[in-house]
């Protein structure tokens, strides 16, 4: 299963591209911040805000995803580590969801294996696609399909206007930052 989640990160890798700088913040400055508290997500381009949306967040927002199907949104530092322009939801600005802190607390905890662990640790040392198919859950990113209400599984949405504008400037590589 661990080698299918390494195949399916390196192809995608190949379909998006090399990541922007080594640190995934791109050459510009580019941060995604996002106000899960305000249901804002702002763009913010060599230290100034120059975009600002409403968002819509998982069923259960509140605390950090720690397990698939928990409906949490994520907190913390991320990536955008794909885009997919053909999303059920739009557009999909995928990101580097599990990270290996909560690879290492779900190993710890005894819900992953260490293998998996490794996976997450490797994929996100080499700035590529974390597995996405474990009991951390995965696939979290940041689609259209409408902010009027908090009804994803962990994702951001947006609405198909305000991502698509979002989705034209984001590159893979740009940090995301999520906070409470």
């Amino acid at each position: 299963m661990i080698r299918r989640q390494l195949l399916m990160g390196l192809l995608g890798l190949l379909l998006a591209g090399p990541a922007r700088g080594a640190d995934g913040q791109g050459s510009d400055g580019q941060v995604i911040k996002i106000y899960k508290g305000a249901r804002r997500l702002e763009l913010w381009v060599d230290g100034a805000r120059v975009e600002s949306f409403s968002v819509g967040l998982g069923g259960a927002p509140a605390g950090d995803k720690a397990r698939q199907g928990d409906l949490r949104t994520p907190e913390g530092t991320f990536y955008v580590a794909w885009k997919n322009p053909r999303s059920q939801f739009h557009l999909f600005l995928g990101l580097s969801y599990p990270m290996p802190r909560h690879a290492r607390a779900a190993w710890e905890a005894g819900r992953v294996s260490r293998e998996v662990y490794e996976a997450v640790r490797s994929a996100v040392k080499r700035r590529g696609i974390p597995p996405q198919k474990t009991r951390l859950g995965g696939y979290v990113g940041i689609h259209g399909g409408g902010a009027g209400s908090d009804w994803t599984l962990g994702c951001i949405a947006l609405s198909d206007a305000d991502v698509e504008r979002l989705y034209q400037r984001v590159r893979r590589g740009d940090r995301v930052e999520v906070y409470p």
